[in-house]
């Protein structure tokens, strides 16, 4: 699991241990909170695998791929949150901003899936890619780029892996809050969503394990939203 670190990253990991896989934990910031969520998984019982990589690079995601075939012969799945950029107006990117956005985001997923061939592959994506939030325009696009390589790596890795894409809503977290105009976003959606609520962390967590046990394999290439619902109202 890339992007572990995250809030819904270790809500995720959680969800995984507690039916029994053993995990993989990569992250680039937050070693402490990484350690720290390795050690309360140990407690339960096998202690994850903590991978210190920076997604941006080749050496980082060359390291990802040689622990990962060091621990397992085969993968049985791969969950991808890792996602990175600048909240800025388009006019304010440069083209640095956008390439370390795409490789971490969009980019080494495709190498790493590619590479490695999960029997299932879940690409968490957001409503950025198809709507626009102010200054997520790098995100956005990102996340636009990670599903079309759903896409393409569904068919590509066909019929032995299967590749998901799940697009989630606005959650708060310390990287939501640092969109422009966040409390007035959030009241909007709030007030739209007919569940009354925002998506929280264990909403994603829940449908990683749905699409990890259940998916279909007749699925793949298919994307499952969990927004409560904002998205089909006008």
């Amino acid at each position: 699991m890339t992007g572990a670190s995250s809030v819904i990253g270790l809500e995720v990991a959680r969800s995984l241990s507690e039916i029994g896989y053993s995990l993989i934990l990569q992250g680039a910031r937050h070693a402490n909170a990484l350690e720290l969520l390795a050690d309360e998984l140990g407690s339960r019982g096998r202690r994850p695998v903590v991978v210190r990589a920076n997604l941006a690079s080749e050496r980082g995601v060359d390291h990802l791929m040689a622990t990962i075939r060091e621990r397992t012969s085969h993968l049985d799945a791969l969950c991808w949150l890792a996602a990175a950029g600048v909240m800025r107006p388009v006019s304010a990117l440069s083209l640095h901003h956008l390439e370390w956005t795409f490789r971490v985001t969009a980019g080494s997923f495709a190498v790493v899936t590619a590479g490695l061939r999960p029997r299932v592959s879940i690409a968490v994506s957001s409503l950025g890619s198809q709507r626009i939030a102010p200054e997520y325009a790098a995100i956005g696009a990102a996340k636009s780029a990670l599903e079309t390589l759903v896409r393409y790596l569904a068919v590509e890795l066909a019929p032995a892996s299967s590749v998901f894409g799940l697009r989630v809503g606005l959650i708060d977290t310390p990287a939501a809050r640092r969109l422009s105009r966040y409390e007035e976003l959030e009241a909007l959606l709030r007030r739209r969503a007919p569940m009354g609520r925002l998506v929280t962390p264990e909403d994603v967590a829940a449908a990683v394990v749905t699409m990890v046990t259940e998916m279909s394999s007749m699925a793949s290439g298919s994307f499952l939203t969990v927004d409560g619902g904002v998205g089909l109202v006008l």
